[in-house]
């Protein structure tokens, strides 16, 4: 017979010799992937292992690194990550860099407390607030006062007036120069221009002013990418439909600290490095000027929406009032002249009054007058910016009356 004989194997029944070869070869090839499955598990161990152990020394160098203050400063730099690693270290301390005058704020991240009376900061200068938080102790309602004029001025530490006393910032020298006149001051240390146009959304638009002041330094533009400078704070995205505001409300003191712990260094150190490559390619100057840009045309916007009129005032600071040397950079370098035309441009598109001080500041500097170029601006300073802003108003028909022939000087 042709047909294959049928074989008697234990255990299996009757078989062919062709389904008995087919037996075989499975057993094979299903013993030898058994073999194979241990080595190929013990493989993938010591992947996990080696993975493991490379992502523990990273946090830990990371974490030794950020632990030493010689090693932080030299990795640290403009950024999120950096500012609040800063924020953290300078809390350890028992110190802030918004002051002990300052106060957590949900959707601005901090702001002036109220009700301080005689404080003695920056080295003896004494500060006050009104019972809203506006610095000086002259309490202002939101009701006008008919016939008064009121303006607001918007601003950073340079309009707070930090290192001056309450009567020695251009906000009060303005308001000393246009008689029977409220100006209030709504400076804030270390605000960027998105937290400026909630402050003037959420208070500024209740005292109805007449014209709002936004003093502006080229050095904010960069708090407007960041969610993290002084403290956390608010952010705006850039988006299809316009401007998004994110990060709020923006999480407590307790919050950030109770978290701090939990967060990875290595992250943190990726995250440094990258923003460092992004500066170094101007990515992030090119983000912060179309970020800027919106958000000074929303205060436009908003201002001119509750029929008060903006004025914006270029301050200029550091090097554009007097030369670095050591970098460099000169008051006539280009990188100045630069950005004072980044927002010229801006006021030539929206029609909107800019004074720029830097032209008086330099003739000061140029006489031998001292305005504290290397930091915040000293009384003088304040003096001649109250001086030209209040001319510039008068000369663009936004102010009635003439400067006073005793004209307030800087206290000594």
């Amino acid at each position: 017979m042709n047909e294959a004989m049928p074989l008697k194997v234990e255990n299996a029944g009757s078989m062919s010799s062709q389904e008995l070869t087919q037996s075989r070869e499975y057993e094979i090839r299903t013993t030898g992937s058994f073999r194979k499955g241990p080595k190929r598990q013990a493989w993938i161990g010591k992947i996990l292992i080696l993975v493991f152990s490379v992502l523990v020394c990273m946090e830990g160098g990371s974490r030794l690194v950020l632990s030493i203050n010689t090693f932080r400063r030299r990795v640290t730099g403009f950024d999120d990550a950096s500012y609040r690693l800063q924020w953290v270290k300078l809390h350890g301390e028992h110190k802030d860099w918004t002051g002990p005058f300052a106060i957590y704020h949900p959707t601005r991240g901090w702001a002036l407390k109220s009700g301080i009376e005689n404080m003695k900061v920056f080295d003896g200068t004494i500060l006050n607030t009104n019972s809203r938080g506006v610095r000086g102790k002259i309490e202002y309602n939101y009701e006008r006062i008919p016939g008064k004029p009121r303006i607001v001025v918007l601003g950073d530490s340079f309009t707070f007036g930090a290192e001056v006393p309450d009567d020695a910032t251009y906000v009060h020298y303005l308001e000393s120069h246009i008689p029977n006149s409220e100006v209030l001051n709504f400076g804030v240390q270390g605000y960027g221009h998105d937290q400026i146009l909630l402050y003037l959304k959420e208070e500024g638009i209740k005292y109805h002013p007449d014209i709002v002041i936004l003093g502006f330094t080229y050095i904010d533009i960069y708090r407007n990418i960041e969610s993290f400078f002084a403290y956390a704070k608010p952010k705006f995205a850039l988006s299809p439909s316009g401007l998004q505001l994110t990060n709020v409300p923006v999480p407590t003191p307790e919050r950030v600290l109770a978290e701090e712990p939990y967060r990875p260094k290595s992250f943190d150190i990726l995250f440094i490095l990258k923003e460092k490559l992004r500066w170094t390619l101007g990515k992030n100057e090119t983000e912060a000027r179309e970020v800027t840009g919106q958000l000074l045309d929303e205060i436009i916007k908003t201002t001119r929406g509750f029929g008060a009129v903006p004025v914006f005032v270029y301050l200029p600071v550091n090097e554009e009032i007097a030369p670095l040397p050591q970098f460099g950079i000169t008051t006539k370098s280009p990188a100045v002249a630069e950005r004072e035309q980044y927002l010229r441009g801006v006021c030539e598109k929206e029609k909107l009054p800019c004074l720029f001080l830097r032209t008086r500041f330099r003739q000061e500097v140029e006489k031998g007058v001292d305005l504290h170029p290397r930091g915040h601006w000293n009384a003088t300073a304040h003096s001649i910016a109250g001086e030209e802003i209040k001319n510039f108003l008068s000369s663009n028909g936004l102010i009635r009356g003439e400067l006073p022939a005793n004209t307030l000087s800087a206290p000594n």
